[in-house]
């Protein structure tokens, strides 16, 4: 039993000697720059160059996370090293769940990476702050130059050189200028008449009747008689942009007198409210050759009893 036994362990080590190897060699490279930066960090403590009193309780749980992983992984390598079974051992339960735990803190990380920064930030220029005053109020008291204490001309007097007389005018560059196309002139050309076909094919009630049964698109009902026209068409993809935006951005756009004006004339030109357009503007001749006057309801042409006044027509 010990002779098989025997075999298969040292064709086992002879497979996971190179690996481990590999994965020593890596740990003692990361461990030497670990250990490097954490000895100059401990002695900027001790010097109480870092404000370590209120840190972040998150930055705190997730070094004591790292370091039980370390923890974990080296003895896992020394279990490795020595030639113990891991099967089934706490270690192996550990370094997955820690794993784990440093898995499902990444997007924490990433959306307080920037708080982070900012207050690693402001406490280095706090720290570099202090360390400056003191070190020039040191050396104000050693030595304190008087002579920067006297009065200075010079500084009255505005320094803005007179502009030459006459001349080209030159505008500020800080004014708006038209951007220069370089764009021959042929592919200018080219884009504007693609953009014009385009934009023709969208219009094109033909083209759009294609294209819904091609997409399997539901049957689109309006409600008026006839054909569109481009104005009807424009206003209602206008509508259309402005209501998305309106959804999007949670706000009312203003609507004009001008708006509401052209929305009513456009709703009662093609809608079914364009059906009774003009309806009394019919005159009927009668049998004599006379012609009534309109039923518009203008008042004009009438008595004040009631009656329509004849008028006879020239011939």
């Amino acid at each position: 039993m010990e002779e098989i036994a025997i075999p298969s362990l040292i064709g086992r080590i002879n497979i996971e000697a190179p690996q481990l190897a590999s994965v020593l060699r890596e740990m003692k490279e990361g461990l030497d720059v670990v250990r490097s930066k954490v000895e100059a960090l401990t002695a900027k403590v001790k010097a109480n160059s870092f404000p370590t009193a209120d840190g972040m309780s998150y930055l705190e749980a997730k070094h004591l996370l790292l370091l039980s992983y370390c923890q974990c992984l080296v003895y896992y390598l020394l279990r490795k090293a020595k030639g113990f079974s891991i099967d089934g051992h706490p270690v192996v339960r550990s370094l997955v769940e820690i794993r784990m735990f440093l898995e499902k803190i990444r997007p924490i990380d990433k959306k307080l990476q920037y708080q982070i920064q900012k207050l690693t930030t402001a406490g280095g220029s706090v720290a570099e702050q202090a360390h400056s005053e003191k070190k020039e109020l040191g050396a104000a008291q050693k030595s304190e130059d008087l002579s920067s204490y006297k009065p200075k001309p010079d500084l009255l007097v505005d320094k803005t050189e007179d502009e030459p007389e006459g001349g080209v005018y030159r505008p500020p560059k800080i004014a708006p200028t038209s951007m220069v196309d370089k764009t021959p002139k042929q592919k200018r050309d080219a884009a504007r008449d693609e953009m014009h076909l385009l934009r023709k094919a969208t219009q094109d009630t033909y083209l759009k009747a294609v294209l819904d049964d091609h997409e399997d698109r539901p049957e689109e009902i309006i409600d008026g008689f006839g054909a569109e026209s481009w104005e009807l068409k424009k206003y209602l993809a206008q509508s259309e942009r402005q209501q998305k935006m309106e959804e999007e951005h949670f706000i009312r756009a203003p609507r004009t007198k001008e708006d509401k004006k052209r929305e009513k004339r456009l709703k009662s030109g093609n809608g079914l409210d364009g059906i009774t357009e003009n309806f009394f503007d019919f005159k009927f001749l009668d049998k004599d050759g006379e012609q009534p006057a309109s039923f518009s309801g203008s008042g004009s042409g009438r008595k004040k009893g009631g009656k329509f006044k004849r008028r006879k027509t020239r011939h």
